[in-house]
């Protein structure tokens, strides 16, 4: 009996392990931090020692999980970006802005902040590094200095430059791109459109983010650190928020795991101040929010009168997220819409009272309303907003009225489709069961992949061989070449011996005569 209880603690003690896991997102945008936060929040709450830089540290303390506020290191993004910001740059150019300002610009704040430099100083070991794929590698320097494997996380669909590193097939003959509003099944004009958007995206960022990256991270670590090119290609794995129930399919390699919704939690009823806010004597409500991003009270005027002329004519209470101090002043609010400056969203949109969610098209609020199986009403902005709306409406759940169609005309249609057509209410409902069938909870299966990293010490068996091949030898163009090259260098040759013989039994006649 001794024996048996014997076995059973050592399996215990082996199946239950505690790690150091230091965890660094520099990038200032609370929108992005609301999915990696949980997991950071997970790995602690299940014994590991977790040690997190952000700009977004937690207000209660909780066990396990230790916060190094990056504050002041970078200029928020929450709430602090203008309309005109977000429109002047269209397309794969957003990617200058990615890679720049928000990219190695953040990586020179950082490395220059007395944060990093005590990081530097420690005598911590860690066991993994985990940060975002986003607009720079520069914080893949850690894993190196620390020799231990990388895993990144990336809140929204897949970024162009993500695809080499992993060998992860990125054919833009059926993959969307990330600046693209187009779906799987493309015309010529789009795939040709699609096509230079991704070699463009890739090459910006090269150019404004990895090129500049590479010397700040040499001059942090020292000359002996690797490009930052072959860091990414031996980070360990990806954790990425998308699936397949809601994004198009595409082929995946075993280290790119799709966990689409990590950053929800259960739903719960209101607080009854916000239960108090829900209620009323209209139809329902409508949920109206541009993200965390962008400033609603910075559209111009026309656009912000249209939506709110718009929601004049509907019988709901209209929920906004904005400050009615920040309105201009000669623009006319509506009795029944109510603004707060924030809400608890994935609750407001799980209310029953709730109807319609008007949205610029965010990843993570379009996940909330799927999980709580809400139509939306989509005006996307910037980045990869238009193709997450692309996906919505093309399941029959949602609507798209572009930025610049903005009109009160165009806005009522859309809304009464939507609240008064009940099959895309239908829709959502059941995108809804087919997003939350899945064999593991998003939660369960991040904790998995990065536990399984830090088990078998980075997983490089996880690892495609096409990462290690230049991008001739991926598209066979060595072998295109040489298969081609080859016959053709044998008729080539033997064109030109039967054109020598012709030549010489010509002379020898010549000579003969």
């Amino acid at each position: 009996m001794k024996f048996k209880v014997a076995l059973c603690v050592l399996s215990l003690v082996e199946t239950c392990f505690s790690a150091n896991v230091l965890a660094i997102f520099t990038f200032p945008g609370l929108s992005h931090y609301r999915m990696f936060q949980p997991l950071l929040k997970e790995l602690a709450k299940r014994g590991h020692n977790v040690d997190v830089y952000s700009h977004f540290p937690m207000k209660e303390p909780i066990n396990g999980l230790t916060d190094i506020s990056l504050k002041g290191t970078s200029p928020i993004v929450t709430n602090n970006m203008t309309i005109g910001t977000l429109r002047d740059t269209p397309g794969s150019a957003f990617t200058i802005i990615m890679a720049g300002p928000c990219g190695a610009e953040i990586c020179q704040n950082s490395f220059k902040s007395d944060q990093f430099i005590n990081l530097k100083k420690t005598t911590k070991r860690y066991d993994v590094v985990i940060t975002e794929l986003f607009g720079s590698d520069c914080m893949l320097g850690w894993a190196w200095y620390f020799g231990v494997p990388s895993i990144v996380m990336t809140s929204s669909a897949n970024l162009p430059w993500a695809s080499e590193r992993f060998g992860l097939p990125d054919n833009p003959s059926y993959v969307p791109n990330y600046f693209m509003q187009y779906l799987s099944n493309m015309s010529l004009y789009e795939r040709i459109v699609n096509t230079w958007t991704l070699i463009q995206a890739k090459l910006l960022y090269h150019i404004f983010s990895t090129w500049p990256s590479n010397v700040m991270a040499k001059e942090f670590f020292g000359e002996k650190l690797p490009d930052l090119d072959v860091l990414a290609q031996n980070t360990s794995l990806q954790l990425v928020n998308t699936h397949f129930s809601i994004n198009n399919a595409r082929a995946l390699v075993p280290n790119v795991i799709e966990v689409a919704g990590l950053h929800m939690q259960e739903s719960h009823q209101v607080n009854e101040y916000f239960n108090k806010v829900l209620t009323t004597d209209k139809k329902g409500v409508i949920y109206f929010t541009m993200g965390s991003v962008l400033v609603i009270e910075s559209l111009p005027k026309e656009k912000l009168q249209a939506l709110l002329s718009t929601f004049a004519e509907l019988p709901y209470k209209i929920l906004l997220k904005g400050s009615k101090e920040r309105f201009p002043k000669d623009v006319k609010i509506p009795e029944n819409v109510h603004l707060e400056p924030w809400m608890p969203q994935q609750d407001i949109l799980c209310d029953s009272r709730v109807k319609l969610f008007v949205s610029h098209g965010g990843m993570m609020g379009t996940q909330e309303a799927i999980y709580c199986g809400i139509p939306v009403l989509g005006i996307p902005i910037f980045a990869d907003q238009s193709l997450n709306i692309k996906y919505a409406e093309a399941m029959g759940y949602a609507i798209m009225v572009d930025y610049e169609d903005i009109s009160k005309e165009r806005l009522l249609e859309a809304a009464r489709k939507l609240l008064e057509n009940p099959q895309y209410a239908a829709n959502a409902k059941q995108i809804s069961e087919d997003y939350k069938d899945r064999p593991l909870s998003p939660m369960e299966t991040a904790v998995y992949w990065v536990e399984y990293v830090i088990r078998h010490k980075g997983a490089p068996r996880l690892s495609s061989a096409a990462k290690y091949l230049k991008w001739y030898q991926y598209y066979l163009l060595d072998v295109f070449a040489t298969t081609m090259g080859i016959p053709l260098l044998i008729l080539f040759m033997t064109v030109k011996f039967l054109w020598f013989c012709k030549r010489s039994t010509e002379e020898n006649i010549k000579k003969t005569l």
